[in-house]
């Protein structure tokens, strides 16, 4: 029985990837490479110095992954600060959950900050009755410690939430967890493998009550 959905931020709520990847790329631009999407598809989902640690060693980098970091953090609150686009089908899918009555938690690997601003932006704030970052947790996505820590705070077995998810890191944390996950590819993700995901659709909006339920039976 599905009693909560879990779900992922970046790229599966809102359409932050763009401004992710124009960060990365001016980081990467400045020192005469290039942020491709084949290190993009690498780097989403995981904790943010994991990111810029495969983002420098890819790249050949001398600078640390710390000063990195800092950097694209610049670039990345200027880009946020100028507003954010909700996905296709999120606030049908809250809306709905509501009226199953499903818990709905964030478990995201960005910043508390960004993600409580984003969330902000797009006036969420007290759809969600948990939310964690990654700043919550030692061992980011693929590994499961988000998501375990998210069933612990909402009191529930693992086997009783639904992971939503738009990266392959993602869902591997989520089933590294025994939950049960649906991928919800973006631009970024499209065309991957997600051999390990219970379902994949193309967006949020073919989430509806029957799929739920049929989930929650299986």
């Amino acid at each position: 029985m599905i009693k909560a959905v879990i779900f992922d931020m970046d790229g599966l709520m809102v359409d932050t990837e763009p401004l992710y990847s124009k960060a990365m790329s001016q980081v990467a631009e400045k020192r005469g490479k290039c942020f491709t999407l084949d290190i993009k598809q690498k780097v989403m989902g995981r904790l943010a110095i994991e990111s810029l640690t495969i983002f420098k060693e890819t790249l050949g980098l001398t600078e640390s992954a710390r000063e990195l970091l800092e950097e694209r953090e610049e670039i990345y609150g200027h880009l946020l600060s100028e507003g954010v686009t909700p996905m296709p089908g999120l606030f049908k899918l809250l809306d709905l959950l509501d009226k199953m009555e499903i818990r709905k938690a964030v478990a995201s690997s960005s910043k508390k900050c960004w993600i409580e601003l984003i969330m902000d932006k797009l006036r969420v704030c007290n759809q969600f009755e948990i939310i964690i970052s990654g700043q919550d947790v030692k061992h980011g996505k693929p590994n499961p410690d988000i998501y375990l820590l998210a069933a612990t705070k909402l009191n529930l077995n693992p086997g009783e939430c639904l992971v939503l998810e738009d990266a392959i890191s993602g869902v591997q944390a989520a089933k590294a967890a025994k939950m049960k996950c649906i991928a919800v590819p973006n631009q970024f993700t499209q065309g991957l493998d997600f051999p390990e995901a219970d379902l994949i659709v193309n967006s949020l909006e073919e989430i509806d009550e029957e799929l739920l339920n049929k989930l929650s039976l299986t």
